[in-house]
């Protein structure tokens, strides 16, 4: 039997408190795209905070949506806002990299 590899995340105590966040969370629809902030950020422990494009989908958004099972538009506005504040980095084409997910 394959042994399971559990991995695991601590949040800082001002994830919730940050500006970053609280501005993310007052935006319509804020709440959801905190917890698709969240989820990427699960989705991308085994790689140190790295997600990428296999180009099974059209582009980054629609690709990550389908592997969060979330909506493509909420996913596309998350990832705007989320490179806006420097919370997730197009490191090539194929790559991204959330800088929380390693420093946590």
């Amino acid at each position: 039997m394959a042994e399971k590899r559990y991995y695991w995340m601590r949040l800082k105590p001002t994830f919730f408190t940050s500006k970053e966040i609280k501005k993310l969370r007052r935006i319509a629809g804020g709440d959801t795209f905190v917890i698709i902030y969240l989820k990427m950020q699960l989705l991308s422990l085994e790689t140190g905070g790295k997600l990428y494009f296999d180009g099974v989908e059209e582009n980054f958004a629609e690709e990550i949506a389908l592997e969060l099972d979330e909506d493509s538009d909420n996913v596309q506005m998350t990832i705007a806002y989320l490179e806006k504040c420097g919370l997730i980095e197009q490191r090539a084409e194929d790559e991204y990299f959330l800088p929380e997910v390693s420093e946590n």
